[in-house]
């Protein structure tokens, strides 16, 4: 699909949903043919904060979950591998070569 009517679709959807947004909130103040909308019109305030607030408590759920099942750290003071001190010990081999005078 093209780039450009993508993003036209994308503006175009967004703008009802906003215009429908405004009537649903607006509904007891617009007149009698949005008179059907009016009881559920508080919801168009209540719907937003729910979801922001199930946001914001599914992101501490996946940290608590995340820190739970995240194994500690290996301390720093103890090595790592036995492996890899006795490289440390080892003089590397291009070290044996003689240096250019």
């Amino acid at each position: 699909m093209d780039d450009k009517i993508l993003g036209y679709t994308l503006m175009a959807v967004t703008i009802l949903v906003m215009a429908g947004y405004f009537v649903w909130a607006f509904a007891p103040w617009l007149g009698s043919s949005f008179a059907w909308l009016a009881p559920y019109a508080e919801w168009a305030y209540k719907l937003p904060v729910l979801a922001a607030g199930y946001l914001v408590l599914l992101i501490v759920i996946w940290i608590g979950y995340t820190m739970a099942t995240t194994p500690p750290p290996i301390p720093l003071d103890e090595p790592l591998d036995v492996e890899i001190e006795e490289e440390k010990d080892e003089k590397p081999s291009h070290l044996d070569a003689e240096e250019p005078k």
